[in-house]
Formats: structure tokens, sequence, C-alpha cells
């Protein structure tokens, strides 16, 4: 057993945590916590000088049909070259196929699950929720930083083009087969030919490539960053190392694997789980308690996780039970047939103001599953100046979502807050804020005084708004080619999201 230290959050977490709750509720470590209580940032002049810092580009996704233009030649998988080897980012150690936390991996410390358990207050972070797992085959750019899939960032990524899968296509769909197959009980979307709208938090797995690829430093089937007890992060981006030479079997095996480290699961003795090393067969999530492996398949005292699995398993049994984990993060696989609900509260729909003046949006945001997302649309007398996800979902201390938006200058400002759940519900609620004299805000040419465009690098953002969706005015929020795995291909799941629908109510 590993030392049981805890790094006090306390701050954090009772900030969380209604007064009622706090007195009684546990502080301790978890590395994927931070501090949603905190309402986003915008000056409204910057906003109008720069809008491009506050729209999200969009990301092409290649045609998943064309993966046979990739597929190479049996034979000619090119191997590993070791000399390659990156470096696990500072603060990080890699244990096998999984990367942990220093202080975890080292045995000092154990993700304390009252902090998940806390941290459902935060919308979006309720329990169970749903969960998207895209499946990408075609590769792509990858930036190094903390994790978030829509924005093609991940704490592994060596910053470069990441390789297509080499495999071909119809091995590529009896990969996407067995791995619905694998979370066909639970409230999680497998998707691969489109990734998910970026409004909504969705796990990204890499098929494909070698582990020189990434920024580890030792061998690996796969590879995910671990730790994240109780699914707190969301938007990992997590790998899979299949050349066109691995087997269908073995990489849907390792895609599952590297999926469940994403969502705290931990390696096991169990050789029919995913979870195990030495499963060869078709495996799945196991619904035993099963003994963990760490001193063999992680290093002692090293599984992150254990007391959330002692929550399943009973205290001090060094087991994991990978179904009941699940359930308890994501639920049934029943679909979400409403949509959420928004209502901004703040300001007041047809407030005046005199220029300069600071305003602040308060929205409630809800529904009836966690795993939602929600966005900002800002213009200025038409004019689009801002179009963002809040991945960070800020809250204030009433856990609505919260933007300030500071030094308004003459104009009709309209502010939209939308948000969408998993099966591609979009509800938004619009205010309009007259700031000064609107007609000021234009000169004789009907255009705006001052610049939208600048010399300045468009992804060099100001910290307050965390990106945003597409430059040409669209959101980018249609509906993918999403399949679960109980109805066989697209099946139920997709027929409901290409009903995807919108609501929206603007108040007057």
């Amino acid at each position: 057993m590993s030392v049981r230290r805890s790094l006090c959050v306390g701050p954090l977490l009772f900030a969380l945590i209604p007064a009622a709750q706090a007195a009684e509720s546990p502080t301790g470590y978890h590395p994927w916590a931070h501090d949603h209580v905190k309402p986003l940032e915008i000056d409204a002049r910057d906003l109008i000088a720069h809008p491009e810092r506050y729209r999200q580009q969009p990301i092409d996704q290649p045609d998943f049909h064309a993966l046979d233009d990739s597929k190479a030649p049996v034979g000619s998988y090119a191997q590993p070259d070791p000399s390659k080897a990156g470096h696990t980012p500072d603060g990080w150690q890699q244990r096998g196929n999984v990367v942990l936390p220093s202080p975890v991996a080292a045995g000092d410390l154990e993700v304390d699950p009252g902090v998940a358990h806390g941290m459902a207050v935060i919308p979006g972070n309720e329990y169970p929720r749903k969960h998207t797992l895209f499946l990408n085959f075609n590769g792509g750019m990858l930036y190094s930083g903390s994790d978030n899939s829509a924005e093609n960032k991940s704490t592994l990524a060596r910053q470069a083009v990441y390789p297509t899968y080499e495999g071909g296509e119809q091995k590529a769909l009896s990969i996407i087969q067995a791995v619905e197959e694998d979370v066909a009980n639970y409230g999680i979307i497998v998707t691969y030919a489109e990734r998910p709208n970026p409004t909504v938090p969705y796990t990204m797995q890499m098929m494909g490539g070698q582990w020189t690829d990434t920024n580890i430093d030792s061998p690996a089937g796969g590879v995910a960053p671990g730790a994240d007890c109780g699914a707190l992060g969301q938007r990992h981006v997590v790998y899979t190392f299949a050349s066109g030479g691995t087997s269908a079997t073995q990489a849907a095996n390792t895609a599952s694997q590297e999926a469940g480290h994403a969502w705290g699961l931990d390696h096991t003795f169990n050789c029919d789980s995913v979870m195990s090393y030495c499963g060869v067969s078709n495996g799945g999530f196991s619904n035993e308690c099963d003994g963990l492996c760490e001193t063999q398949c992680q290093g002692p005292n090293s599984a992150g996780c254990r007391l959330t699995h002692e929550e399943y398993c009973g205290e001090g049994n060094d087991q994991q039970n990978e179904d009941a984990e699940l359930a308890w993060i994501f639920g049934g696989n029943e679909p979400d047939m409403e949509p959420p609900e928004v209502t901004i509260l703040e300001p007041e729909d047809g407030l005046e103001l005199e220029a300069g003046a600071d305003i602040r949006v308060r929205t409630l945001v809800s529904d009836n599953y966690g795993g939602y997302g929600w966005y900002y649309v800002i213009t200025r007398n038409g004019e689009e100046m801002a179009n963002f996800v809040d991945f960070d979902r800020q809250v204030d201390e009433d856990y609505r979502a919260a933007l300030n938006l500071g030094g308004l200058e003459d104009g009709e400002w309209v502010i939209t807050v939308g948000a969408e759940d998993q099966f591609g519900h979009i509800t938004e609620d619009t205010v309009t804020v007259v700031v000064g004299d609107p007609s000021a805000a234009v000169d004789d040419t009907g255009e705006p005084p001052m610049g939208t465009t600048g010399d300045d690098d468009p992804t060099e953002g100001t910290g307050s708004a965390d990106g945003g969706v597409a430059d040409d005015g669209t959101t980018g929020r249609g509906c993918g080619c999403r399949a679960q795995g109980s109805t066989g291909g697209t099946g139920l799941w997709g027929l409901l999201l290409l009903g995807g629908f919108v609501l929206r109510r603007r108040r007057r």
C-alpha cells in the first residue's frame, strides 16, 4: 500500500461545494482539478480591435473513407527508432502505457475521490454524464499543452503532424466495432468519420503512429495521461500505437484501455479485461473486483485512483470494478432526449448604458445529464466580435456561467449564450444591450471606426477567452457520424443526432 498523504486544495474545493455541504466534504489531491469559480474577463476594446483572438478556428477533418490511400503494403511498416524517443513532460513520469503525475508515480500522493464528488456542482460536471469517444484515424497537427481535444492540444504531443493510420478502412472499421462493443453499456458515443463539435467535451483517441511520435521516453503499445479519477478532464487526448500490421483485436483492446486510463481506470490482472496487459483475445471492461496490477504494470504504489476503486470494492482490497466505475461516471446507454436549458439572468435585455460601462453576463445552464458545454457569441451593430467555447466552464460563486465584459463602447451589443449536449441538442438565449449612442459606432462609410484585423498572431489569445468557433461566422455545431455499439453502426443514436435541433429564446 502506498503512503496516503493529502495535498490540501481546501480553498478550491470549498469554493465549489455549497455551504451546507462544505463542513462535511473532504479536501485532498486531484491533479485534474482547477478553479472553475472565476468569471471569464474580456476587455471590449480589445475585442473590437482584435476579434480574431476570440474566434476559434475550425479544424479540418480529413475523409475517413480515404484511409485506403494511406494504406501501407503488408510487411512494409516502419519500426520505431528508439533514438527518437521523446522527453516526458516535467511533472509527469511514464509507467508502462500510462503517464502519471510525478507524486502519484512515486507513491507519495493518491487522488482523493471526494474532490471529484465535490466538483459535480459545476455545470456539465454532473454524474452521470454522457460522453463521446472520437477515434481519429486520420491524424493531423497536434500541439503541446494541457489536454484539449477540441483544439488538438495534448500533454503528450510532440507538436507535430501525427501520422495517419496505415491499416486501411476495413481494418479501421473492425477496430471501431470492437471498441463500440466495449462501451455499449454506458452513456458513451463512439464517433470516427467527423469529430464532435467543440462545445461538447470528448476524448480523442489517436489511432496509428508509433510511441516515438509522442513525447514519451519508453516503448509502449499506447499511452494516456492517468490519475484523472472521476474523469474530471473530459477533453483528454490518448494514443493507440497501431501500425497496419497490428491486429484489429489488439488495437481495439489498446484503444479501450487508453480511454479507460483517461477515465480513471488502472491496470488489473484480469486477462479478460482490456485493462490488463495479458489479454490477446477480444476483451471488455470487467464487472468484477479484479486485483490491481501495480508493481508488475505501473510500478509499486502507483495506482493513483486506488481510493476511488475502494468505493466499489471495499477499503484496502486493492481491486477495481471497471463496470461499476464507468456506470457511475457515464450512466447507461439510454439516449438523451432533453435539450439543455439556458437562461441569461444578467444583464437585463434592452439595458441602456453609458459608453465605457462594464457588464456582468450571468447565465443558468443545466441539463438532465452532465457532459454538456456552453459558448458565447457577441456582436456589435450586427458585426460578430466573438464566438468562442468556454472550455473551462468558468462560473461565479453561485455556479452560473460567468463572463465579465468591460469597457463597452458605443453600439448595440447582442450577447448570445448557447449550450450543447452530447446528442446534438443546442439551446440559446440572447440579450441586447445599448451603449451610448449606437449611431456613433459607425462612420460615414458605415464601417466601424476601429480596425477589426491586426498584425498580431491570431493564435495569441489574451487569456480571457480560450477559444471560440469558426471564423466564417458558422458555429460548426452540426451532426457528425456517430455510432453506439448496442445498436450497430449509427443506429438509433446516429438518427437522433441527425435530428438534432436548436432551441432559441430571444427576450425583448
